[in-house]
């Protein structure tokens, strides 16, 4: 019956293989194919380069330089050249480099913690998605089975009718609520229509047969424990820590401008006139340099103050980051119990709704029981049975909201390996 239903919005969406797909596989074909998570993956790399950048200032510099020149005057007509080369090497630059390599690492550090936050809230949305088809695929069935039971009890209605035994207000409410079914339907395939879309946003092809999700693992015993794990492996808290120490590297990058500047210099030239019979003239230069601001208008005053800030900023960001750590564990905590107690009742609520119901059918077949009262008994199972969608929806996805919270949500095997080789190709390995 579904696959008849699906036939009407466009059976393109199902071009998929016959084997039934798992959650494992959804996510690693997303993180595989998923532009956004790319796009994240170079920024990240590009923000690698920051080391390298700071380290070469504590590197040696070499230069060459060349030139030729033509002139004319009264005395005559001159062609002259020279080439040169140059070296230096800082030897004290105020701790200036130091603090570059460490602002650089801790923005490297806060880059690997937003990506990982970036790459675990992909993977709860596939499966949030994932599970939202299936929602949509139990919503589906059971409304199809409404209709179907409605419009056998339509047939009956009119039978009954016809013999005498009901009066015509009986078949106008079965023909009411068959209506209202019919309506449903349309909708629960509208709404696998737009589930479908955002499964293939995600993963970058329609879902095939999906295959139940599993229990998540790793789950936490206790509120405790998740709040513990949480302070040490939230993506949250550790780019806020990082943006601290970014922070700090920047307080001494600005005092650092306070202090000299000393380099080793050495240099090579060579210059001559082309045409010319005399030698070549040749110098040699070695030497060291000093370089200090002794007055620049308060520049360096006033950057040091907006550093101090800056840094003052940053630790207030990562008190509230803390603080928001703690709700957002907490509440992830609280909805997978919700959830949890859910999926438990609204099962307990399907097998009784179902009992009921073919109880009720077989006592109106004996005149114990009205048409009205099969018609809400029949309302009453098509709402446990959505009820219980809903519920497994909200516990697959429940149980992965909480561990991306605590930061420790991890991808299949395949997808970490995939992503490994996708960022050393990004990086030109």
């Amino acid at each position: 019956m579904i696959a008849g239903a699906l036939a009407a919005y466009g059976a393109a969406f199902w071009a998929s293989p016959a084997a039934a797909e798992t959650l494992d596989e959804a996510t690693t074909a997303a993180m595989a194919s998923n532009p956004t998570l790319a796009a994240q993956r170079a920024r990240l790399n590009a923000v690698r380069e920051q080391l390298p950048q700071a380290w070469s200032e504590a590197l040696p510099s070499l230069g060459v330089s060349a030139s030729a020149t033509s002139s004319s005057s009264d005395a005559g007509d001159s062609q002259d050249w020279s080439a040169g080369l140059s070296a230096s090497q800082l030897l004290f630059a105020g701790g200036r480099v130091f603090a570059s390599t460490r602002q650089a690492r801790a923005n490297i550090a806060g880059a690997v913690a937003d990506y990982q936050g970036f790459a675990q809230g992909l993977i709860l949305d596939v499966a949030d998605a994932y599970a939202g088809v299936r929602q949509a695929q139990a919503i589906l069935a059971a409304q199809e089975t409404t209709v179907s039971n409605l419009t056998e009890q339509l047939r009956f209605s009119e039978a009954q009718f016809e013999a005498g035994l009901v009066t015509r207000t009986d078949t106008a409410q079965s023909r009411a609520r068959l209506a209202q079914a019919r309506s449903g339907l349309v909708q629960a395939q509208g709404s696998l229509s737009a589930a479908v879309e955002a499964y293939m946003r995600l993963v970058g092809h329609p879902p095939a047969d999906l295959s139940p999700p599993p229990g998540a693992t790793g789950l936490p015993a206790s509120l405790t424990d998740a709040l513990d794990v949480a302070g040490r492996e939230s993506p949250l808290l550790l780019a806020a820590q990082a943006a601290t120490q970014s922070a700090d590297a920047a307080v001494a990058i600005a005092r650092s401008n306070y202090l000299p500047n000393v380099d080793l210099t050495a240099g090579k030239g060579v210059s001559g006139e082309f045409h010319s019979q005399a030698p070549d003239f040749e110098s040699e230069s070695v030497g060291l340099r000093l370089s200090w601001s002794i007055f620049n208008g308060g520049l360096n005053m006033s950057r040091t103050r907006q550093q101090l800030a800056l840094r003052s900023a940053a630790n207030l960001d990562l008190a509230a980051a803390q603080r928001e750590l703690r709700e957002q564990v907490t509440t992830a905590w609280t909805g997978l119990e919700s959830a949890r107690s859910s999926v438990v009742s609204a099962r307990e609520q399907v097998e009784a709704s179902e009992l009921a119901y073919r109880g009720i059918r077989l006592e109106q077949e004996t005149g114990l029981r009205s048409t009205i009262d099969v018609l809400n008994q029949e309302q009453d199972l098509l709402t446990a049975r959505l009820s219980l969608a809903q519920a497994e929806r909200d516990l697959v996805v429940a149980e992965r909201r909480l561990l991306a919270t605590m930061g420790v949500l991890q991808p299949p095997a395949s997808s970490a390996a995939q992503d490994d080789a996708a960022e050393d190709s990004l990086r030109g390995r």
